[in-house]
């Protein structure tokens, strides 16, 4: 089964390794960014913002941790990584699209609470296009998976049929 680990784990090189590092950097960014935030913002702040400054903040502890994992591991699993770090990407920004669309009306200023949502549709359309983009691999590695399984009960299956035709 070293030929399916091989085409479903994938050696952090070059492009692959980079992006990664990057992931960790952003992801102890924005611990780092959000979770300030989440303190720092003046009293009159809504409570909900904080939270979305909170949430944002877990969640980029979560990403750089899964950064480290697969750093760690110096190989990339194409079917569980990408799709945890996609999902994670995805996660956040439905949690803060949903927030800022339930609490946004509250805002004294209707063109600010606009303003938001359109901020967070952008991100949410790039997370989309990074999910999606992790579910085309995914099912890519599960095809050739299901393929080398084919392949190898038709090896199988005529190396029986040589052995009924020697004897």
């Amino acid at each position: 089964m070293a030929v399916g680990k091989a085409m479903v784990e994938k050696k952090l090189t070059g492009l692959r390794k980079l992006s990664t590092v990057v992931s960790l950097v952003m992801g102890l960014g924005f611990f780092v960014l959000f979770g300030t935030l989440a303190v720092i913002v003046p009293k009159e702040f809504p409570m909900w913002g904080r939270a979305i400054w909170a949430i944002g903040s877990v969640f980029g502890l979560t990403f750089a941790g899964l950064a480290v994992l697969v750093l760690k591991k110096g190989t990339v699993n194409l079917k569980t990584d990408d799709m945890a770090m996609a999902g994670l990407g995805w996660g956040l920004i439905v949690i803060m699209a949903t927030i800022t669309l339930v609490f946004s009306g509250q805002l004294p200023d209707r063109s600010i609470a606009i303003k938001m949502l359109v901020s967070l549709l952008i991100f949410e359309v790039a997370a989309a296009v990074g999910l999606l983009k992790a579910i085309i691999e995914r099912s890519e590695v599960k095809t050739r998976e299901k393929l080398l399984k084919i392949e190898y009960h038709l090896a199988e299956i005529s190396e029986k049929m040589e052995k009924n035709q020697e004897k």
